[in-house]
């Protein structure tokens, strides 16, 4: 495993102090909004205040004004209007925003979401038929039907219209609907975002209705988050008003209640890890109605059975992923010998077979294909891959070998016959080699700064939780840190989680590793030690500490052995001695993973003395704070920016300030 720092820009000390004074931040907070590209006033003010921004404006949209006319003479005709939706928590949220829209307006309206394990994903030549011969005259989707140009066709061709709310990219041609309302359409997407099938839904619901509809943004807060949409622009707002109203949505109350969610405060942590499993789990076992259900009922009685059967739907799924898993792993307990892992199994739930393969594609860091036999001799399911695999450049020089396949880079669907799943591997293999020539990349675990343990604060986790919500494209900040690691322990029940210290300069702060039990033997003889960190506060008996999160963590090398050290400080003293700006810039803050933080000038007086002392001696620096000072006083010009200590006569003189490395390191 191999730690990244994200960003190697040193930004101006004068804009950090003078932003940080406005905001009443900190230094490392006022690093981290750079790195978002935040940089002047008015958008650092946007930022922290999302609940303050507008929300997005229905007028904007491209086709709103057809889908509104029609919806609107269809329910003054007495047309029965059909909402059809999608089985995961996106889709089911956004039925529910649009059959309660056009039931408050009086429409005669039904809902149709298909099966994910009978039907599959969007319109079916099938399901038109059906809904017109049930007398259906308007067919609505969410979160669907952007792709769907011939069953769009044939349900036209029946007699029916048809508006089309979506949000995934739209192909070359749109189908013929009588209206399109679409993220893909215009610049919509680069003005106000990657909104979810739900945010169309809603906009669509405030334009019929000429509302901020206030009432849906709780349903659009869930969806956004479950669908991984990325948390910026329009969906900041959206989530953070959804999070205000949520204690109003009756469904999701109970389902909080039933997920044991305590008293404590809703976030996008809550919507992620509570209320979004237990939407999808009714799609992954079954069918989505009790979801649905769920979110258009204001009977707390009624939702209360159904957040109950989306709780039992929920752990169903989960012992069903843990049944999965285990089995795959029996049978490739090592990750399997190839560059990517491809297994079969009989009886595998085809909507579990994806979070399993997430869950192995992380593990073993490789792409992951699941298949099961869904009839004699045909096997379909799911694969995922890691961010420097496209699975679907992958799956598609294998393209004549599959019944179907779809997908994007990440995450893929597929259906294949049994006697040419080897001739699939093989050809994987091939198509492996052709993308990724250098072989299998290896793990690594993204940091954005260094932090020394005395800044790892209570006062620091509240400045950085006023980032949230966090998720695709706002993600939470981390940190790499570094310390003695004593006191480790397993933490929980069944040895899952880990638990430890972290110790540095005097002061000590928790170290928790959830989902990290394996690691025991690693953190147990780590002794000094990096680890990368998200911060959080933890409130215990009234009292509040300051708690890191572990989300990688590896025993500190010597300088002396470390390889990579060693190239980026030979890589330093070239920018010097070349008097290269940018890349001295580039190496100092990449140096700061490796050497002492909290350097002050007061520091560097005795050490400079010291170094000297050494070079009329023929010695080398020792140790982290005289490597440090060398490579500043190498900068600085009083020693040469060459190996060795070579002072240089009647050299220049200059302050501390005007060395990168010093700014880098005096930083914190």
């Amino acid at each position: 495993m191999d730690f990244v720092c994200s960003d190697v820009t040193l930004y101006d000390p004068n804009l950090i102090e003078r932003l940080a004074a406005r905001f009443s931040l900190s230094r490392v907070a006022v690093r981290a909004l750079l790195r978002r590209g935040l940089d002047t006033e008015e958008k650092i003010d946007a930022f922290l205040h999302p609940e303050a921004q507008p929300l997005p404006d229905w007028r904007e949209m491209k086709g709103v004004g057809e889908a509104v006319a029609l919806i609107r003479a269809a329910i003054e005709r007495g047309q029965t209007i059909c909402v059809y939706g999608d089985y995961d928590a996106d889709g089911v949220s956004a039925t529910a925003i649009l059959y309660r829209c056009l039931k408050k307006l009086g429409a005669r309206v039904s809902c149709h979401i298909p099966s994910r394990h009978t039907e599959g994903y969007g319109l079916t030549r099938a399901a038109v038929q059906a809904l017109a011969e049930e007398g259906v005259g308007l067919i609505v989707t969410v979160d669907n039907g952007i792709a769907a140009i011939e069953e769009v066709a044939f349900a036209k061709a029946l007699g029916m219209s048809l508006v089309v709310t979506d949000h995934h990219r739209s192909g070359e041609a749109l189908p013929a609907a009588d209206a399109v309302l679409s993220v893909s359409e215009g610049d919509f997407r680069e003005r106000v975002g990657d909104l979810c099938g739900a945010g169309v839904a809603y906009l669509l619901a405030c334009a019929l209705e000429e509302s901020q509809g206030e009432e849906y943004l709780p349903l659009v807060a869930a969806a956004t988050v479950a669908d991984v949409v990325s948390l910026t622009k329009a969906n900041r707002a959206l989530v953070v008003r959804g999070l205000y109203g949520l204690s109003k949505q009756v469904g999701l109350c109970a389902l909080l209640e039933a997920a044991g969610a305590g008293d404590g405060p809703v976030s996008e942590i809550t919507l992620g890890f509570l209320i979004a499993p237990r939407l999808n789990a009714a799609g992954r076992m079954g069918d989505a109605e009790q979801a649905l259900q769920l979110l258009i009922t204001d009977d707390r009685e009624e939702a209360d059975r159904c957040a109950l059967a989306l709780n039992e739907a929920n752990q169903a799924r989960r012992n069903e992923e843990q049944r999965i898993l285990t089995e795959c792993l029996a049978l490739a307990p090592e990750g399997g010998e190839d560059s990517f892992l491809l297994l079969t199994g009989q009886g595998w739930n085809v909507g579990v077979v994806g979070i399993v393969a997430a869950r192995l594609a992380e593990l073993f860091y490789k792409p992951v294909i699941l298949l099961t036999e869904r009839e004699p001799g045909v096997y379909t399911g799911s694969a995922r891959s890691i961010p420097e695999i496209d699975l679907y450049a992958l799956l598609y020089e294998a393209r004549d070998l599959f019944i179907r396949f779809g997908g994007h880079a990440g995450a893929a669907g597929l259906t294949v016959r049994a006697e040419r799943i080897e001739e699939v591997k093989a050809a994987l293999r091939l198509a492996y080699a052709h993308q990724r020539p250098e072989g299998p990349p290896k793990k690594r675990v993204p940091y954005e700064d260094v932090l020394p343990l005395s800044d790892c604060t209570v006062a620091l986790c509240d400045e950085l939780r006023a980032f949230a919500p966090f998720g695709q494209g706002n993600p939470e900040p981390q940190f790499l840190v570094r310390g003695d690691l004593s006191g480790v322990s397993y933490l929980g029940q069944g040895k899952k989680h880990l638990s430890g210290y972290l110790s540095q300069g005097g002061g000590k702060t928790r170290l928790v590793g959830f989902s990290q039990g394996g690691n025991f033997t690693l953190w147990q003889g780590a002794g000094r030690a990096d680890a990368v960190c998200t911060l959080q506060k933890n409130v215990f008996r009234g009292r509040a500490s300051c708690e890191l999160i572990c989300l990688g963590l590896s025993p500190r090398k010597d300088l002396k052995s470390s390889e990579e050290y060693t190239i980026i400080e030979a890589a330093f003293l070239r920018a010097v001695q070349a008097a290269d700006t940018r890349s001295i810039g580039d190496c100092a803050w990449r140096l700061r993973s490796y050497l002492p933080l909290g350097v002050t000038e007061e520091i560097l007086r005795p050490l400079y003395l010291r170094l000297l002392s050494a070079a009329r001696a023929g010695g080398e620096p020792e140790g982290e704070w005289e490597l440090a000072a060398a490579l500043i006083f190498k900068e600085l010009g009083f020693f040469a920016p060459a190996a060795g200590l070579v002072p240089v006569k009647d050299a220049r003189r200059r302050s501390c300030p005007e060395s990168q490395l010093f700014m880098a390191l005096s930083e914190g």
